[in-house]
């Protein structure tokens, strides 16, 4: 006599860690000195925090979703540094190649110093298609191969499954139509078809990379760019970097052969801060010392000040003394900051030429002269009076006028 089946088959759940954009050996043109070499060290030593996160949370494993590295030209020294911070994560760690990274013939996961320094716990998701964690869990990996890749290459994959009691997680890596609704890029992904496929119970979960920046898409609550592990644009581009999700699927109860409803599956999100540097961008009016004052207390106002840049659109107008004062200032934070930059397209602070700036310096000779004619060029409305502006202000801080 055969033995009967079961009424229902036990619930499934796994907790994994969800990231992506790592861009290892990704360089900032505004990064100087030895700001250079420590951001490359935090966005390896990410990867450490992303696995003492993966142990805190017990979770199976770590999904990066596209542009591991930040292209194929980093140096081995990256690559190698990099592999020895995987290797200190204590669990699997599944890699799928992205749009700065891909598969193809020159790619740096066929590189011989990859392949011979890759922990043996560290897999590529080379081939689109299932790839079996363990039994009651598939990834359902869409890698890059190329650069410029013909469609959507996760819609392919997901129009070919059919129903299964696994929790399925899609890994993904590109931009979705819903936040790019006026192109015509074919490879774009489509929310629509993933959020049916979830709705029909083919698909738990969708794992995505290319935006840096945490973002819930659709209405399911199951698709998700991690965004980056280390922030790499300024806060008025990148609203939440730096962290990874932590991400646990529960699949209901089953009865052998039937789809359970929607509402027996569960997901759980919870995006954890990961990341140690911060790009900030600082938007001032100046117009008085009272200003100046002003700007000093915000930036002073920032913790981790060698790990942050500040980008400054300063704007209005000042005296040549309170442009001494502004620069002596901000010379003092760019030592602080790991970086101090202008924001070029918001930035517009221009100087009052005021004769009273130099009157107390007596200034004569030629030197009086050029203060004379500069002086009338920076009153000037043509394109030489804000050359004439910074020139004052040089010969003021260098005729000992500097506070």
């Amino acid at each position: 006599m055969s033995a009967a089946l079961p009424l229902s088959l036990p619930a499934q759940e796994v907790t994994f860690i969800h990231t992506a954009d790592w861009q290892l050996g990704m360089t900032r043109h505004f990064l100087k000195g030895d700001a250079q070499a420590r951001y490359t060290a935090a966005r390896q030593e990410a990867i450490g925090r992303i696995g003492r996160l993966a142990a805190t949370h017990n979770a199976e494993f770590v999904l990066v979703c596209g542009d591991v590295f930040e292209d194929r030209q980093v140096s081995s020294r990256v690559i190698r540094r990099s592999l020895d911070h995987m290797q200190q994560i204590g669990c699997p760690v599944y890699l799928l190649p992205g749009n700065h990274d891909p598969l193809d013939a020159a790619s740096i996961y066929n590189s011989r110093v990859f392949t011979d320094h890759k922990p043996d716990h560290v897999h590529v998701l080379g081939t689109v298609g299932a790839f079996q964690v363990r039994p009651g869990v598939q990834l359902i990996a869409a890698p890059w191969t190329s650069k410029v890749p013909l469609a959507d290459t996760i819609a392919q994959q997901v129009s070919m499954l059919g129903p299964s009691e696994d929790i399925r997680i899609v890994a993904g890596h590109g931009r979705v139509d819903t936040l790019a609704p006026d192109s015509d890029d074919p490879t774009l992904i489509q929310v629509a078809e993933l959020e049916r496929a979830i709705a029909d119970g083919l698909i738990d979960y969708v794992a995505l990379g290319d935006r840096h920046s945490v973002t819930d898409i659709g209405d399911t609550g199951r698709i998700w760019y991690s965004g980056a592990q280390e922030v790499t644009n300024y806060d008025h581009r990148e609203e939440d970097p730096g962290r990874a999700l932590v991400v646990t699927l529960t699949r209901g109860q089953y009865m052998p052969g039937v789809t359970p409803a929607h509402d027996e599956n569960a997901v759980h999100v919870t995006a954890e801060p990961v990341g140690q540097w911060a790009f900030r961008t600082v938007e001032h009016d100046i117009n008085s010392a009272d200003d100046i004052s002003g700007l000093r207390r915000r930036l002073d106002a920032f913790d981790h000040k060698a790990n942050t840049v500040v980008q400054l659109a300063l704007r209005g107008s000042v005296s040549i003394t309170e442009r001494s004062e502004l620069d002596a200032m901000l010379e003092e934070f760019s030592d602080r900051f790991a970086a101090l930059t202008f924001w070029d397209l918001r930035h517009d602070l221009v100087i009052r030429p005021d004769d009273e700036d130099f009157a107390e310096m007596a200034l004569t000779g030629f030197i009086g002269d050029a203060v004379t004619e500069l002086s009338e060029l920076a009153r000037a409305t043509d394109s030489q009076a804000a050359v004439a502006q910074e020139a004052l202000a040089l010969l003021f801080r260098l005729a000992g006028g500097s506070r």
